[in-house]
């Protein structure tokens, strides 16, 4: 189930900012490594994204950014909870969130850039129905050091049946 953020969900938010695999690809600069859990609710109270819960606990996080309304263009953002890892959580969400704004709202394309050498990322981005379309060499810069960036994108015509298809 996808709903807002809940200050109740800051604990689960936190475990997640600060997990050693979440961090090993967070971009350099990442405002809320090592952050208390007084951020965390902050974060939540602000309602960043959309809580996906599984059995009444957070199991991931999804969020669209960088909107250009002029060209109806976005870029997706999706992490999991260490619980809830290798179960389609972020997948599925991720897919729900998509078709919501490409059938929904009407966006043209939406955009995911995952870090190459994060293969639970690209698995996710691939369950969820987005293309790879390509790398950006050198582009990722990362706790992990630098990388290549992997390129996906979901337009409408990628999409068929509803968001479990």
């Amino acid at each position: 189930m996808l709903r807002p953020f809940e200050v109740g969900d800051a604990a689960g938010v936190h475990a997640v900012w600060n997990e050693r695999e979440f961090l090993r690809f967070a971009p350099v600069g990442f405002r809320y490594a090592g952050a208390g859990l007084d951020r965390a609710v902050d974060w939540c109270a602000r309602g960043e994204g959309f809580a996906g819960v599984s059995g009444g606990r957070l199991a991931c996080h999804v969020a669209l950014f960088g909107a250009d309304w002029s060209s109806m263009t976005a870029e997706i953002h999706y992490w999991t909870a260490v619980w809830a890892r290798g179960n389609g959580f972020a997948a599925e969400a991720a897919r729900a969130v998509v078709w919501w704004a490409v059938r929904d709202l009407g966006f043209a394309r939406i955009t995911l850039q995952s870090d190459m050498r994060n293969v639970a990322s690209r698995r996710v981005a691939e369950a969820a129905g987005f293309r790879f379309e390509g790398v950006l060499r050198n582009a990722s810069w990362t706790r992990s050091g630098r990388g290549d960036l992997g390129v996906f994108s979901v337009i409408p015509g990628d999409l068929a049946g509803g968001p479990a298809s």
